[in-house]
């Protein structure tokens, strides 16, 4: 696409936030779209599930640096868009999606479920392209946004950088196709993130809340509720009752859980408590979405049983190198359930299958262990 007609399809995609944005502004969106549309990116870097009628699962597909799933929920004159990715180009290739597959309304709400990198980094790029929009979370969690966002990305690309030379390293000994391709997209996508974020300023939310928060639109209610801690302490959950659907960033999606920022102790009662709410389809912030209630039960006893064995065996004495030595995915009765287990495997290659060499058993079992390194050094965590 030439220079020419890649702005006026960012003006035609924008409308007036493009028109009213500065030069600065047109070239940061413009090199985001180049970036998305690059040789090396894919055409669309999320699918896009209709789950009810003006609601949406944005599933993101794999990527060296992650991007979350989103959830869209179309308002009567606006969009609510729930979680924002891990970078600006991210967020401009689902904003010409929108355009193209669900409408041309204004995106008015950005709403983070929770902290973490993946979910917060497109905030920027959000309120560059629709400046009027209000960016929504808990008070929790803007707090820890304002405390860990820029540390914690900046450590994270100082071994982001260093990845690069393990990939290059990797690649030059890459015995087989498969093996030289994947190390090729990781050289080239670290890269391109790695410039991408070099300037990168968060974007903190401006309306929070501490319990409860309602969006009283003609199309429908959207309820945004902290229901207590469990995969950070400021985790939030968007439910819509006339639709039946809940979003639920990290919470409750279809991988493992990461437990590193996690409350194991009290996760598994917070999952039961959004439980209370009637939906019959979840998007989570990763995985597909899920058509069912039963993978909330799943998760909070797969969390529970988990707890118990890295207690007990704390109690003990036992290292953790040795629990990761007992604790496995054949030990534990609630990956057997409802094929949890299976669930969460295949997800984890379907959705990262090109970017990891691994199988479904090796992806458990990678997941697990880390799983148990987490839980033992969280569970005191007040």
């Amino acid at each position: 696409m030439h220079a020419h007609s890649r702005r006026g399809f960012l003006k035609e995609i924008l409308g007036s936030a493009w028109v009213g944005a500065s030069v600065l502004e047109q070239a940061v969106l413009r090199a985001a779209r180049a970036r998305a549309q690059s040789a090396d990116a894919p055409a669309n870097l999320f699918d896009i599930d209709k789950v009810a009628e003006g609601v949406y699962g944005v599933i993101a597909r794999p990527a060296a640096q992650v991007n979350c799933n989103a959830a869209i929920f179309e308002n009567s004159g606006d969009i609510l868009i729930v979680d924002s990715h891990s970078k600006a180009s991210a967020v401009a290739a689902l904003v010409a999606q929108i355009r193209k597959e669900i409408s041309p309304k204004p995106i008015r709400y950005i709403v983070n479920t929770h902290f973490h990198w993946d979910h917060i980094q497109g905030n920027p790029a959000y309120k560059k392209i629709a400046p009027r929009a209000d960016i929504i979370s808990s008070t929790v969690t803007r707090n820890l946004m304002a405390d860990l966002a820029a540390p914690r990305l900046k450590a994270s690309l100082e071994q982001t950088g260093k990845a690069v030379e393990t990939f290059q390293q990797k690649l030059a000994a890459a015995k087989t196709a498969k093996e030289k391709s994947y190390y090729e997209r990781m050289v080239s996508e670290t890269r391109g993130y790695l410039a991408e974020m070099r300037n990168f300023t968060p974007e903190l939310p401006n309306i929070t809340f501490c319990h409860h928060l309602i969006i009283h639109d003609k199309a429908h209610q959207l309820h945004l509720a902290f229901r207590g801690r469990g995969h950070t302490a400021g985790d939030i959950v968007i439910f819509c009752p006339q639709k039946k659907v809940i979003a639920t960033g990290d919470l409750l999606h279809g991988f493992l859980p990461y437990l590193g920022d996690g409350y194991p102790l009290e996760w598994p009662r917070t999952l039961r408590s959004a439980g209370d709410m009637e939906f019959q389809a979840v998007v989570g912030g990763h995985g597909g979405v899920q058509r069912t209630r039963g993978r909330l039960g799943q998760m909070a006893a797969y969390i529970e049983e988990l707890s118990e064995m890295v207690a007990k065996g704390k109690r003990a004495g036992q290292t953790v190198e040795r629990l990761q030595a007992a604790i496995t995915p054949g030990s534990l009765k609630s990956l057997e359930s409802g094929g949890y287990g299976r669930y969460v495997s295949e997800n984890l290659v379907k959705y990262y299958g090109d970017y990891e060499l691994y199988n479904p058993s090796e992806a458990l079992a990678i997941g697990v262990k880390e799983n148990v390194a987490d839980t033992f050094n969280t569970l005191e965590k007040t």
